[in-house]
């Protein structure tokens, strides 16, 4: 069955597809933070885009459409992995997705080990494995990782290919504050982790990662740090 998407008028309609709806939307977290963001740029927020062109074939890509809160199924039988932002972009050689993860300091969840011990669920062992497939992982190499960094970059990989495009990227958008240096952003350190697992080692914030190539789709990790809404 096809899905079908409405449009919003502004972020506050986002509300109701949140995980706990009101719970979920407030000033400085990070749902509010990025559709705000999102919604009150011309095309991509200038910290997305400052990112995106460090990459040769992503420089001036052009926003064609954003999903907020999108649904992709994921192997085996269980719940689909909701990106935050789904956007389709077109680039100079054609069409490619961004899955977008908004983040302040909210963890990433559960890491793979912490998941998979969870025994009311026997078919997460299968779903392991389908995910670590796609990113041509071993799959016992991966339980101190996030499990959500892990699905929520096959999903932006399977709707590349559910649209025949050749090229993703997923990127958090992180609204946490900046502190000095050697001191990285919250969760950072968590998702430069699983980069560098994942084989698209990121070293800092504000960066983008080389490609990665996961059967007929070209993949890349990147993380922006943005500043969060007046």
């Amino acid at each position: 069955m096809p899905n079908f998407q409405i449009a919003i008028e502004k972020p506050e309609e986002i509300i109701p597809r949140l995980g706990k709806q009101e719970l979920h939307w407030k000033k400085g977290r990070s749902a509010f933070e990025l559709s705000t963001a999102w919604m009150q740029a011309t095309g991509f927020p200038l910290a997305v885009r400052a990112v995106l062109d460090l990459a040769p074939e992503w420089r001036s890509a052009e926003l064609l459409e954003g999903i907020f809160e999108r649904e992709t199924v994921l192997p085996g039988r269980s719940r689909p992995s909701q990106t935050d932002l789904l956007a389709i972009v077109r680039l100079k050689d054609g069409n490619a997705i961004l899955g977008v993860e908004g983040k302040v300091d909210e963890p990433f969840g559960p890491r793979v080990n912490e998941w998979l011990a969870d025994a009311k669920d026997q078919n997460r062992g299968d779903r392991l494995t389908g995910l670590c497939s796609t990113l041509n992982l071993n799959s016992k190499a991966v339980g101190g990782l996030f499990y959500q960094l892990l699905h929520r970059t096959c999903a932006s990989i399977y709707e590349a290919k559910r649209f025949g495009y050749r090229r993703a990227v997923m990127l958090v958008h992180s609204f946490a504050e900046r502190p000095g240096p050697p001191a990285m952003p919250a969760c950072f350190e968590d998702f430069a982790a699983f980069a560098h697992v994942a084989g698209m080692p990121i070293s800092s914030p504000g960066s983008i990662s080389k490609p990665k190539v996961c059967g007929d789709v070209e993949v890349r990790l990147a993380w922006v740090s943005d500043s969060p809404s007046k």
